[in-house]
């Protein structure tokens, strides 16, 4: 029995190898009705193939054409190819790609009964070169030069793997939406598994091992790939591109931006509400009048950002920089919710909201005044209440030096010490290194103050007898060095 079933799967004559391996067929059509075919199949192939290559580059000019706003803001529309109507971004991103399918299916069914008419055409051509009369010649087109590798090598590209780049390439432009990733992912690698194999099967067979080899080792990859990749889409997503983006009244509701750059944006009056903006970047993003009730702000960059006028109640600020960010006027803004969020003490309030958290009566003044010059440099944090050189109805603060102490990274602990107590600029000697405290308000006023040249800083603060504090200006990273260690520093005096 076994024998037997051993000896139906592998006749060629039969199913399923008949289909794998299709033997000639016997065609009894005349030659004239076998050239004339051969010509309409050519000429079929030849106008499906311009319409493929026209759509997908029309498709790649529109994906690398559209900004990331068309993602997310309905208004912005696309002609579709070939009809010419107008849809939505999102929706041609959609419909384009099942277009070129159909393209493609349409092109292969006429080149799968073209290779065949050619094998026919090949087949009367013996005798009558035989008997010294005329064959039929194949028609002068891409498909028929096949003693050239360029003509060869595009005509594969074109029919195998042409629209499965461009199906890639749309696909990364949807990864920026949550909603879209696998739908485009698995959509892209369906189709290009159909074609590789459809490549394996049409393969001729004197070379079906060393040419296959490698797609079957292709095909594998990509089926093992299509099964691990639900696991790992979110790493696949692409955050948003809309810096500087006019988004003003866009309604975006509910979208998941997280992770977009949205810095200097104007979103004056857009809808937020309930919208997840977890690590998004706002700085100096205008967000007047804007609905962001319920909105997940978490680990966002609100630096500078305007948030007048702007509705924030039920808003996750959990450990986002509110680095002066403008919070006059706001409506329904919890005070525990900005306490959540980092640099809280460095925004810009109303009178209410500075008598509830107990900021100085001029909290919104000190901080306009943060970067001048003053005193020999640069006012770079001025006193809070609670911090140590505090006094009531007194303006007193810290002023940093305009640049770092020449040399760079040369100094030890000690020497970056003694450098700023023998400093005397500007008909100033009271010059010091600052303490750990005092060179992370430098830090966080990097920007205001300027000049900072080096990446590690010294503090004064030891941590024992051969550790000291240091800093990090890139990502604000405190920790403790041994003193003999060279650093830049930056000389500091009180005000």
């Amino acid at each position: 029995m076994p024998n037997k079933i051993w000896t139906r799967i592998t006749d060629r004559n039969r199913w399923p190898r008949n289909w794998w391996y299709p033997l000639p067929k016997k065609d009894g059509r005349h030659s004239e009705v076998v050239k004339m075919l051969h010509e309409s199949h050519s000429k079929a192939i030849n106008k499906t193939m311009l319409s493929i290559l026209a759509v997908g580059l029309y498709c790649l000019l529109a994906v690398f054409s559209a900004s990331d706003k068309s993602l997310i803001v309905t208004s912005s529309s696309i002609q579709t190819p070939l009809v010419g109507t107008s849809i939505s971004f999102v929706a041609f991103l959609r419909v384009a790609p099942i277009l070129l399918v159909i393209l493609t299916v349409y092109l292969h069914i006429f080149y799968g009964e073209w290779l065949r008419l050619e094998n026919k055409r090949m087949e009367l051509n013996i005798p009558l070169a035989n008997t010294g009369e005329p064959t039929i010649e194949s028609l002068p087109t891409i498909f028929s030069i096949t003693d050239r590798r360029l003509p060869r090598f595009v005509t594969t590209f074109i029919f195998y793997w042409f629209v499965p780049l461009i199906l890639c390439i749309m696909a990364n432009k949807t990864f920026a939406l949550k909603e879209l990733i696998l739908k485009m992912f698995y959509f892209a690698s369906v189709v290009t598994l159909s074609l590789l194999f459809l490549q394996i099967n049409r393969c001729p067979e004197s070379k079906r091992f060393w040419r296959n080899a490698p797609r079957w080792i292709l095909l594998a990859l990509l089926v093992a790939f299509m099964g691990y990749f639900p696991s790992v889409s979110d790493s696949f997503r692409r955050p948003l591109n809309l810096q500087r983006e006019d988004l003003h009244e866009a309604w975006l509701q509910g979208l998941d931006l997280t992770g977009a750059d949205m810095s200097n944006a104007n979103l004056k009056g857009a809808n937020l509400r309930m919208a997840q903006l977890s690590g998004v970047s706002l700085i100096g993003a205008n967000l007047q009048g804007t609905n962001l009730r319920g909105a997940s702000l978490k680990k966002a960059h609100l630096n500078d950002a305007n948030f007048q006028g702007a509705n924030l109640g039920g808003a996750d600020l959990t450990e986002a920089d509110l680095f002066s960010a403008n919070f006059r006027e706001v409506k329904e803004m919890e005070p525990y919710r900005i306490k959540t969020a980092e640099n809280w003490n460095r925004a810009f309030y109303s009178n209410e909201f500075i008598s509830i958290f107990k900021l100085s009566p001029t909290h919104n003044e000190d901080l306009e005044k943060i970067g001048n010059y003053y005193g020999g440099g640069k006012i770079a944090y001025i006193f809070q209440p609670g911090d140590k050189g505090y006094v009531d109805g007194e303006r007193h603060g810290l002023i940093a030096a305009e640049a770092d102490l020449p040399g760079g990274y040369k100094y030890t602990w000690k020497a970056a010490k003694k450098a700023c107590d023998d400093l005397s600029e500007h008909d100033c000697s009271d010059w010091y290194l600052p303490s750990k405290e005092e060179l992370n308000q430098l830090y966080l006023n990097r920007s205001a103050v300027g000049g900072f040249s080096g990446v590690g800083y010294w503090s004064s603060t030891q941590n024992d007898a051969i550790n000291a504090w240091t800093q990090i200006f890139d990502d604000g990273n405190q920790s403790i060095n041994y003193v003999y260690f060279r650093l830049c520093v930056r000389a500091v005096r009180a005000f």
